[in-house]
This record gives structure tokens, C-alpha cells and sequence, in this order.
């Protein structure tokens, strides 16, 4: 060919041609769509937002999440927990009044000592207990298994308040934890009765595991983290299926009659961008801080290939016909705009606000 011949453009082929290569674009663009509501369900906390947040993608990626410093309440506390009034239920849900009204002699003790003394003291007691209840495992463990049925330091916290005689030792300043385990849970939990709670390994399941090890100051372990097998066949899948549709886009593009400069930029760019953005998806397993800079840099390198697609389809689709064609695909492309729009309204935004509700209840 003569540097005077024409160029060959998408503008030349015969409309078979055309027709086939525009329903070929259509159908990627709606494939891409269904991608997205895949990304939605696979890595997004379905709290009703469209897309996974910049936090979902760490969290799935680098096997990190945000500490929210909540202290989660283990059986054991949630149980003592509750209100202790005589008409409040007590049960497997609820053993507060295990504290309080039903402690052996209380009623006598409320009637010479006054309840509002009484009933201090026993609140004294089971915040001792919520205190033990709390601390860290080892030293949880080791209190309980001390000498002299357990030696649990006395919270700073809990000095200066009515205190029960009978569970505090003045000289050492210690709580025996193993006897009021005993006095106000193990009486009734022992033997047949279940929970069976007289030794440490049979609270062992009730009670609290240690905060998580603070990672940057700021993130803690997932648990959700993509293993490296489920990874390699997404890469696996990625690298071969994608890389044959986005060529297949590229190189329709790059046949348009743009500038040179235009097609040798955005023809290629999705392709570079899918692999920049898998390189992403294993570097950001590298240790903090690298690992969550990677997985934000996902929704960077995932967004140049959205609108990279978009763009190769919506040129190409336009580019290949003269201005009757041109008229024509535009209204094949309001259309498919308007039956979107009306997707999002009738199916879409009704799901998303029914995650965002649930979302919503269990914060409740």
C-alpha cells in the first residue's frame, strides 16, 4: 500500500460487517453492566451502595478493615447484663438476678441493711465480675487459677464504691473471682445443670477472645481476604478471557477514523489497565502499608478500564456509520438508556434500599 492510499476505517466495511461488530460492542457493554452487579454482591457489604467502597476492596484484598473500637460482648457478660428487678426474667437470656434477689438470704439482708445498700453491693459485684469478664485473656486465666480461689486485682475503677465484705480481700486489694464465679453462677451450673461452669475450660466458650492486634494503628485482621487460590483463578480467568474481548474492543477502535494519536492511546488502554490492575490485586497482600496503597490503587486502574470499555464502544458504535447510521444507533442507544433507567427504578434502587434497611436493623 501506496502512503497515498487511504486508510482503512470501520466506515469502509460492508453493513453485515457493521451490524455484526455493533451487536458484538452492545453486547460487552451489557456484559460489563452484569460485571458490575457481580463486583456489588462479591465485594461490597450490601449496604446498599452500587459499588464496593475504597474499605471493601481493602478489606477484601488486603485482608484488612477499619477498627471500629467496638468491644464485642461476649455470652457471659450479655447474660449478667440484664436488668436484675424481680419482674425481669431469669433465664438462659437473662441471670442477672443471680446478683441480686436471688442470693441466698437477700430479703433479710434488705430488710435490716436497706435495698439501696444491699443492692449496691451486689452491683458491686457483678461489675467485678463484667471487669474480670473483660480483661485480657492471659491474665483473666491466670487470676482465676490463682491460689485462695482466684486473686483478681481490684479495678481502679471499682474503688471508692460500696463493695461487698465477702468478695474483696482489704490486705491484698484482690477479688476471689474462682469463689464468686462459684457463689452467684456455679451453685445452680454444676453437675447435670448446663452450662456446666466450674472450671475455667467450661467458661472458656462464654467468654470474650482478646481485642485484635492493631496493624498501622488503624486496621485489624478481616478474615475476609480473597485466599491465593480463589485468586489465581481469577487471574487465570481475567487474564485470558479479558484480554481476548478488550483486544477485540481495542482493535475495532483502533480502526475509527480518529487520530492516530487518539487510537494508539485508548485502543490499548483498557488492555494495560486490566493488567496493571491485576498486578494490583497480588501486590496488595504485601504487608501494611503497601498492601492497602495496592487495593486502593484497584478502584483506580478499575475505573480506567470501565470508561476506557465505554469509550471504545460508544466511538466505535458511532464511527463506523455515516449520519443516517449515526441517527439510528442514537436511538438504539436511548432506548437502552431509557430501559436502564427503568431497571434501576423498578428492580435495582428497591434492592439497594432494602440492603441499606437491613444494614440498618442489624445495627439495632
Amino acid at each position: 500500500m501506496s502512503a497515498d492510499a487511504p486508510r482503512f476505517t470501520l466506515r469502509m466495511l460492508p453493513l453485515p460487517a457493521k451490524l455484526v461488530l455493533s451487536m458484538f460492542l452492545i453486547s460487552v457493554g451489557f456484559g460489563y453492566f452484569s460485571a458490575m452487579v457481580q463486583l456489588h454482591n462479591k465485594h461490597s457489604d450490601l449496604d446498599g451502595n452500587v459499588l464496593p467502597t475504597p474499605d471493601n476492596v481493602i478489606e477484601r484484598f488486603s485482608g484488612l478493615k477499619l477498627d471500629d473500637g467496638t468491644r464485642p460482648i461476649s455470652k457471659l457478660e450479655q447474660i449478667i447484663s440484664g436488668p436484675h428487678d424481680e419482674k425481669a426474667p431469669f433465664d438462659k437470656s437473662n441471670m442477672a438476678r443471680a446478683f441480686f434477689d436471688k442470693v441466698g438470704g437477700y430479703k433479710k439482708d434488705v430488710e435490716k441493711r436497706g435495698a439501696d445498700l444491699v443492692n449496691a453491693e451486689h452491683e458491686w459485684e457483678r461489675q467485678v465480675m463484667i471487669a474480670w469478664i473483660t480483661s485480657p485473656s492471659a491474665e483473666r486465666e491466670k487470676t482465676y487459677k490463682d491460689t485462695d480461689d482466684g486473686k483478681f486485682p481490684l479495678p481502679d475503677s471499682m474503688k471508692g464504691k460500696p463493695l461487698s465484705e465477702e468478695f474483696y480481700n482489704q490486705e491484698t486489694h484482690t477479688v476471689p473471682i474462682r469463689f464468686l464465679i462459684q457463689e452467684r453462677c456455679g451453685k445452680c451450673h454444676t453437675g447435670n445443670q448446663s452450662p456446666e461452669l466450674s472450671t475455667y475450660a467450661n467458661l472458656l466458650p462464654m467468654l470474650p477472645k482478646d481485642a485484635p492486634e492493631l496493624i498501622g494503628g488503624k486496621y485489624v485482621s478481616s478474615g475476609k481476604q480473597l485466599d491465593a487460590h480463589g485468586l489465581t483463578q481469577s487471574t487465570h480467568v481475567h487474564l485470558l478471557s479479558f484480554s481476548v474481548l478488550y483486544g477485540l474492543t481495542g482493535l475495532i477502535f483502533a480502526f475509527t477514523s480518529l487520530p492516530g494519536l487518539i487510537r494508539g492511546t485508548v485502543g490499548p488502554i483498557v488492555l494495560i489497565a486490566q493488567m496493571a490492575d491485576i498486578s494490583c490485586w497480588w501486590l496488595a497482600r504485601m504487608e501494611y502499608p503497601y498492601g492497602p496503597m495496592f487495593a486502593q490503587a484497584i478502584m483506580g486502574t478499575g475505573a480506567v478500564v470501565g470508561m476506557g470499555l465505554g469509550l471504545q464502544i460508544v466511538v466505535s458504535l458511532f464511527d463506523m456509520y455515516r449520519w443516517r447510521g449515526k441517527f439510528f444507533m442514537l436511538i438504539v442507544c436511548v432506548t437502552l438508556a431509557a430501559a436502564l433507567g427503568v431497571v434501576y427504578t423498578k428492580a435495582i434502587h428497591p434492592a439497594l434500599e432494602a440492603e441499606k434497611a437491613a444494614k440498618a436493623a442489624e445495627k439495632k
